[in-house]
């Protein structure tokens, strides 16, 4: 609401009550229209002798058929005599009777209770969307087929997600360890395979490379049992493999490394060797 429109109010007001020696209210719309929904401004401003105690509505009074929006209030304005207070109050409707009322109460506070003072009642016209509504409505067919995405039930998932994990616990606990088992298994024989064939080859095809036979069955047998085979001494693999012929082979093995190469107890050596080998997967299995 402009200065202008407000001074104009309070100069109607104090015009129109004479200085006259009692209590004048007025409450009226600053539109005489409104759409359903759209804020509409009433007006309320009350003259009264200045010694009195005076109380506007607030949010918790009903404003039916309207709902309140928000509230301004003035400064209040004295003379000698009179004072004058004064709101605008924006107001919305939802209701769809074509003129809709409203009247606003002030009150007057007293020692022991308090006096309703009224404004005259005042009405505002409700504009209507919809003019009128035809008799028959022509109605249009469409009979293409459109897809509609289905919506995703994340409470439903949430539950079937839980479900599966508790089944995913208990089956762990019941086959856990089996399952685990069997995946060792798996692996240990896949890696038994592969040194059989490697050693196999080497063998056959370098028959004179003791050395690095020698450290393929070392690196396998540290992997099998977690013993630093590469690391010790033919002395110190017979005291921990305790195997009859494992000190014959070995030496053998190592007096082709370090000494004159004689071949002919290398294919004994290595056939012990590889069945050495053998017998800790079987027992590791």
């Amino acid at each position: 609401m402009s200065k202008k429109v407000y001074s104009l109010f309070i100069f109607f007001l104090v015009f129109s009550s004479g200085f006259a020696q009692n209590i004048t209210s007025k409450g009226q719309f600053l539109k005489d229209s409104v759409q359903i929904g759209e804020p509409i401004e009433f007006a309320l401003s009350i003259k009264y002798p200045k010694e009195l105690e005076l109380i506007f509505p607030d949010s918790l009074y009903n404003f039916f058929p309207f709902e309140l929006t928000k509230k301004i209030y003035f400064p209040t304005k004295s003379d000698s005599v009179f004072s004058v207070d004064s709101a605008i109050y924006y107001l919305s409707t939802f209701e769809i009777d074509s003129i809709q009322y409203l009247k606003m109460p002030v009150y007057k506070v007293n020692e022991f209770d308090s006096l309703i003072i009224w404004t005259l009642q005042d009405s505002i016209i409700l504009q209507h969307a919809v003019e009128s509504i035809p008799d028959s409505v022509a109605m249009v067919t469409n009979t293409n087929y459109m897809e509609v995405p289905m919506a995703f039930n994340y409470p439903y998932a949430s539950i079937a997600l839980i479900i599966l994990i508790v089944i995913t616990v208990i089956l762990w606990f019941v086959f856990g360890k089996t399952v685990t088992n069997k995946i060792q298994i798996y692996r240990l024989k896949k890696r038994n395979l592969k040194f059989i064939e490697t050693f196999d080859n080497l063998v056959t095809n370098n028959f004179l490379n003791t050395e690095e036979i020698l450290i393929l069955w070392k690196n396998y047998l540290e992997k099998l049992n977690g013993e630093p085979f590469t690391k010790l001494t033919t002395t110190e693999i017979v005291s921990l493999l305790k195997y009859p012929n494992v000190e014959t082979a070995l030496m053998a093995i190592d007096k082709n490394i370090y000494g004159p190469k004689d071949d002919s107890l290398l294919s004994d050596a290595y056939q012990t060797i590889k069945d050495i080998a053998q017998n800790e997967y079987t027992n590791k299995v």
